[in-house]
Formats: structure tokens, sequence, C-alpha cells
């Protein structure tokens, strides 16, 4: 009889044990599925802050591409000699994220056109995920000898940013031993940990206004204006410096949408807009590009970060400025 029980419960330890192998199983290969274990890995550099390694390729969700080149930058096509050299400085707007293939990008849709007549293109996407327009300053400081343009779009939010680096918990600077680790990770950064940062509202930005820890209005107050003036003393050297050595500069500001309806620029970044291009700056007026949309919604993949049929829409509009602006070196193609 008690023999029996023995058998009994072994049976049962076995099959539960059985049960959480299989279940653990499938959950790994539903992750990997997914697109999960193998992420992007980025480190601390002494320029710029928070970059991804060079020389990585992945296959991350739907089976989309993400490239990074051997100098650090996300492209679908390597630098060959004599090409055109457009660096892309932004957030993770310009990044494109782990959704739109490396193709797709606006900054690969742009050279395109201008490959399409001839030109041998370097398409150089500088983006990082929450970068500052310090963090992408930076960026340009250090490789402006090697820039033959810049083109500069970022979302507003971008001035409020403190410097970015590398940290403990975001983003990843290993790669996991199981997809379904960076799959809990991802689950517990986005849906839990944000529940109390936030209050349950939703995922905050860098705790800018309205959304900042409560009873720390005040001290945000004081904190935000410092890193307005930094941001954007910073986004003035590096303009200053690149129209100095003659480089033509593009500059926009990506739009947010919410509730199918675009949200217009605040009154200080018209301002920051006109006074660049009394300076000789190329503004991209991106309200309108998005705008043309028929419906705004279906070229988002959220509230700020366009999806491919969204970069399409401004690589495209973004092509035919640098064709404009870039008319004579055509002509001698």
């Amino acid at each position: 009889m008690v023999q029996n029980r023995q058998r009994i419960l072994i049976f049962k330890t076995l099959f539960v044990l059985a049960v959480c192998v299989l279940t653990a199983v499938i959950l790994e290969v539903t992750a990997r599925f997914i697109g999960f274990g193998d992420p992007i890995i980025y480190y601390n550099a002494a320029w710029g802050g928070i970059r991804p390694l060079p020389g990585q390729q992945v296959e991350r969700l739907k089976g989309i591409t993400v490239t990074i080149d051997g100098n650090g930058f996300r492209t679908a096509t390597p630098k060959v000699q004599g090409a055109l050299r457009i660096l892309y400085l932004g957030d993770s707007v310009t990044w494109g994220g782990s959704s739109v293939d490396d193709t797709m990008l606006f900054t690969e849709v742009a050279a395109d056109v201008l490959r399409a007549r001839g030109l041998k293109v370097y398409a150089m996407n500088a983006g990082v995920n929450g970068s500052s327009l310090m963090n992408q300053a930076d960026i340009y400081l250090h490789s402006q000898d090697s820039v033959d343009v810049l083109v500069w779009l970022f979302p507003w939010g971008d001035v409020h940013r403190a410097y970015a680096t590398a940290g403990y918990l975001w983003p990843p600077t290993k790669k996991p031993r199981f997809a379904l680790v960076e799959a809990i990770d991802h689950i517990i950064r986005v849906y839990w940990l944000t529940s109390f940062r936030t209050g349950g509202q939703g995922a905050p930005e860098e705790y800018i206004h309205p959304e900042v820890p409560y009873g720390y209005e005040e001290f945000f107050d004081r904190v935000l204006p410092d890193r307005f003036r930094r941001n954007l003393d910073a986004l003035d050297e590096a303009l200053s410096k690149a129209l100095s050595k003659g480089i033509p500069v593009i500059v926009g500001i990506t739009p947010e949408q919410t509730e199918a309806h675009l949200v217009p620029n605040p009154t200080k970044a018209i301002e920051l807009l006109r006074n660049l291009e009394a300076r000789g700056v190329h503004i991209m007026d991106l309200h309108s590009v998005i705008g043309a949309a028929a419906d705004i919604e279906s070229v988002y993949i959220d509230n700020i970060h366009f999806n491919s049929r969204g970069h399409r829409l401004i690589g495209e509009a973004l092509g035919k400025e640098l064709t404009a602006i870039l008319r004579g070196v055509l002509e001698t193609v």
C-alpha cells in the first residue's frame, strides 16, 4: 500500500515536471517565433552616450532585419568608395524600431530616391532609442569630418530629455540565453514597471510633464528648463559647425498623433524652426507630409513612432528635398 502511494506521488511529480518543461519549451518557441531572443546590443560610447555595438545583424519581429554596420550605423547598404555620406540624427523615430525593416526606414527610402538618379549613397542612420538632442549632437560632432549632408528629424519631446546612457535594466548589453528571458523582461518593463511609475496611466516619457513622480512637480519645474537650454545649446553648436563647413542641413520635427489627429507643434518649436530657416537650414514640414495620409492612424505604430507606411511617406518627401538641395551634384552624375 505504501509503495503504491509512493509510486503515485512519483508519477504525479514527474507529470507536473513534464508539463512545466513542455510549457517552457512552448513559450520559448513562441517567443522566438515572435522575434525575441536576439536583441541589438548597446554600449556606452565616449561620444553620443548610448550606442548600438557595430557589426550586428539580427532578425526581429515578424522576420524584419535590423543591421548595424561596422561604423555603428543602422543601414541596409554598406559604405562604398565615393558614396555621398548622409548622417541621420534622431531618437527612436529615426531608429525605426524592431518592426520596420532596414530597407523600409525613411533613411533608406530617401537614399533610394537619390540612388535612382545614379548617385551612390551611404545612409548613416544614427538614431538611438531614448536619446536627447545632446546625445545626437555628440554623434555629429564626432563624425563631422565624415559627413556630406546632415538630416536631423526628432519629436519635440527630445528637448526635455536628459543625456542618455545604457544602464543595468535597459537597453540590452548582453544576449539572453533564452528568448523567453527577453520576452519576460519586455512584459515586466512595458506592463508592470509602468504601473507604479505612472500610477497606471501609461508609459512615462522620461518623467516629462504632466507625468512626473507624485509630489515632484516643483522639482521638475526647475530641472526641465535647464534640460531644455542644454539640448538647444547642443543643437545650435552642431548646426553651427555644419553650416560653417558648408554642409547642407535638413531639420524637421516629427509630429505626434492623438485620436487620428496630428498634435500641432508648440510655439517654441515653431520659433526654433523659423530661426533655423533664417540661418540657412532647410526645414521639413513633416506635419504636412504625414497629414497627406488619408488615415493618420494608419501610418503610426503608436502616437509617436511610424510604421513602414509612415517611413515611406517621410522618406519619399525627404528624397525630393534632398534631390532639390543636391541638384548640382546630381547633374554631374
